[in-house]
């Protein structure tokens, strides 16, 4: 079953409970250390109300962009229509993916000061991924906690976020079946998502990224 709007909408924004890029990461015993130091750092920054927040979502969106590894991802959830789009169109997309995701991550985090974000162990893959469980707790609130296991593939010495399921749903496979949606209800046109997608965020201008990453599953 896929989630509501309302839990999608949170569940992304337990995906930036990281922040950048910590020390280097060989093995998969470092992915619990890597998830836990990139969790305090993003907290941090949300929780720093000293700072202006301008200067607050731009240390956000450079978390965002060292943590994930974004181009690849947006690649994988456009599945079969990123063959179809022209070059011009897959860097559009990137750009709109990337500029949606920071801008829906920041409003919806921003606003969920003082949680807990908590490591609670990994288990290494057969195709070398690692997969880190962890849960964010809200101390006092009387919820229970969220669980989110992310998946951490190696890369450069250290690691990047893949992808996320919260309390067991995939954020990669639900963008996917959602944008294949708006494509097909389009005409099949990969402008049109790119138009939804600006009009999300605002159209806030972020630099184009590289489309180069890893290839689709």
């Amino acid at each position: 079953m896929r989630p509501t709007r309302g839990l999608s909408c949170f569940a992304l924004a337990v995906l930036l409970a990281v922040g950048p890029l910590a020390p280097r990461a060989t093995a998969a015993d470092d992915a619990a250390a890597f998830m836990t130091s990139l969790g305090k750092r993003v907290i941090s920054i949300i929780n720093d109300t000293q700072r202006p927040e301008t200067v607050r979502r731009q240390a956000f969106r450079t978390v965002v962009d060292k943590a994930f590894d974004l181009p690849a991802i947006a690649r994988w959830v456009l599945g079969g229509f990123w063959r179809t789009a022209s070059r011009a169109e897959q860097h559009q997309f990137v750009t709109a993916f990337h500029n949606y995701m920071v801008q829906a991550y920041w409003s919806r985090f921003s606003s969920h000061k003082g949680e807990r974000f908590r490591v609670l162990g990994e288990k290494s893959q057969d195709n070398g991924s690692v997969l880190v469980t962890s849960e964010l707790r809200r101390p006092g609130s009387g919820q229970a906690p969220v669980k989110v296991s992310w998946l951490l593939e190696p890369h450069g010495g250290t690691f990047k976020i893949w992808d996320a399921s919260v309390e067991g749903v995939s954020q990669a496979e639900t963008y996917r079946d959602e944008f294949a949606d708006i494509i097909e209800r389009g005409g099949g046109r990969v402008s049109v998502l790119i138009k939804k997608l600006n009009g999300r965020s605002g159209a806030r201008a972020i630099p184009a990224m590289t489309v180069a990453g890893r290839s689709q599953r």
